[in-house]
């Protein structure tokens, strides 16, 4: 089980997210040779020439907040820099359990031309693949010219209609405000509510209960496990989109610009920007860096051996290869303010592990996500949209404004990022439902304090309630 420590975010600027304990070799609150770096360099970087190196922020990136060796060794006081977005003192875990609740999240249209597949797994469990745990949400409008096998709930909440040219197989509760029409079968695991009208060629199967108002029409062969129940309903919007909630990635580039710990270890802010010829091929130790960009021709490898936070002030453009290596115990949040565009090959972290890469993007540009192998990453993007060059498999989660896939998407979610904020400490000052200041440790907000649910009405839905008073993915 990975062990995860704690950073608070506090008012007027912004920071980080839940890093894993990494092995550093300074003691804490010596600030010495940040670290066990020292001067040699060749600890940094290898294979890059010694001239893309720089010290020149010493003084200006020195972070006030915390010792670098304390914050290393998993010890000292929280880094205490401020949110712009919240305005209030908070555990940063509590955002990523927040935002990445959802294998595919859209504040407005997700379109898949092929199908669309969703499956769970539990990296810190060490469990395999299910076919549940794995939801989807769409704040505005689905459309696909093929079908969908959701591994979890499903929601679309626009009141458009939805068609599936094949079936749609939904392993927890399906949510739809319009019409819904299958040219196969339609499979729900849970409760299936719709607005609407279900027009489906095939069999309707509903585990349990279909909910769905008095005067829409059912053709179909219905086959429904519970009741029927023809009363009102809403289906809210499923992914945490309003204004006020949207993560200020802007702000946070903004604080990691100016307090990190580039002078530590000579990380010229440059060094990344344009690279050319036979690549760089460094070691971020545990610590926060900023750099002014990322891209170029050339190979780009990153060694990320304990808790790293990499800040870009602009665009992350890798035309050639783009790895991250986090080997046995690392973990990396990636903060860009501008655009994520990398249609080279390469690995943005484990795709055994993929709740250990974060990965926020500020920019309303296309976010294109490819991976030879498979993309693994979580990629929080709410002002742009997230496609893809073609067919796409992706080992995280992916919320975006807008989601277009032009192939097939496969998803295998990792729920262990439900657990990044597992040591988060209550929210100061009380917490908010389903919404800005939330609970990190999975319990609920109830009359603004942190604590067990008793009922799946007390968690933000797509979570449950489990009978030992936690919020978690819906598995059957």
């Amino acid at each position: 089980m990975n062990t995860y420590r704690r950073i608070v975010i506090a008012s007027s600027l912004f920071f980080v997210a839940n890093f894993a304990a990494c092995s550093c070799s300074a003691a804490p609150g010596a600030r010495g040779d940040g670290g066990g770096l020292g001067s040699d360099l060749g600890a940094l970087v290898d294979g890059a020439p010694r001239t893309d190196l720089g010290g020149g922020e010493a003084d200006a990136n020195v972070d006030a907040h915390i010792d670098r060796a304390a914050f290393c060794m998993g010890m000292g006081p929280p880094v205490t820099v401020g949110d712009d977005t919240l305005g209030t003192v908070t555990c940063a875990g509590a955002i990523a359990t927040r935002v990445f609740n959802n294998s595919v999240c859209s504040c407005e249209d997700t379109g898949v031309i092929g199908y669309l597949r969703t499956r769970s797994f539990d990296s810190g469990m060490g469990t395999s693949d299910t076919g549940a745990g794995a939801p989807v949400g769409v704040d505005r409008q689905y459309t696909t010219g093929g079908y969908a096998d959701v591994g979890g709930s499903f929601t679309v909440s626009g009141a458009t209609g939805v068609g599936f040219a094949g079936y749609l197989k939904v392993g927890g509760d399906a949510r739809f405000a319009g019409d819904v029409n299958a040219a196969g079968y339609i499979d729900i695991a849970r409760d299936f509510w719709v607005l609407g009208n279900v027009t489906n060629l095939g069999l309707l199967q509903v585990a349990r209960d279909l909910h769905q108002p008095a005067g829409r029409t059912l053709a179909t062969f219905p086959l429904i496990g519970g009741t029927t129940d023809r009363g009102a309903f809403a289906v809210p919007p499923p992914c945490d989109c309003t204004p006020e909630h949207i993560v200020d990635i802007d702000a946070i580039v903004a604080a990691g610009a100016l307090h990190n710990d580039n002078a530590d270890v000579g990380l010229s802010t440059s060094l990344l920007s344009n690279v050319i010829g036979i690549g760089v091929d460094i070691t971020l130790p545990c610590g926060r860096y900023y750099v002014d960009s990322i891209g170029g021709l050339g190979s780009i490898t990153l060694h990320v051996p304990g808790r790293t936070a990499l800040f870009v002030g602009g665009d992350v453009n890798a035309l050639g290869v783009f790895d991250i290596d986090l080997g046995t115990s690392g973990e990396i949040d990636i903060f860009v303010a501008g655009g994520l565009l990398s249609i080279g090959a390469g690995s943005y972290g484990d795709r055994a592990r993929p709740a250990r890469t974060r990965i926020y993007v500020g920019g309303s540009g296309d976010v294109t996500v490819v991976g030879a192998s498979g993309f693994v990453g979580n990629v929080y993007a709410p002002h742009a949209r997230i496609t893809a060059l073609g067919a796409t498999t992706v080992y995280g989660s992916l919320f975006g404004r807008q989601i277009d896939m032009p192939g097939y998407l496969d998803v295998h979610y990792d729920r262990a990022i439900l657990d990044v904020g597992a040591d988060c400490p209550p929210p100061d000052g009380g917490c908010g439902m389903c919404g800005g200041v939330g609970c990190a440790d999975r319990t609920a907000c109830i009359a603004g304090v942190c604590t067990a649910c008793t009922s799946d009405a007390d968690c933000c839905a797509p979570l449950v309630c489990y009978p030992d008073g936690t919020c978690g993915s819906l598995i059957l």
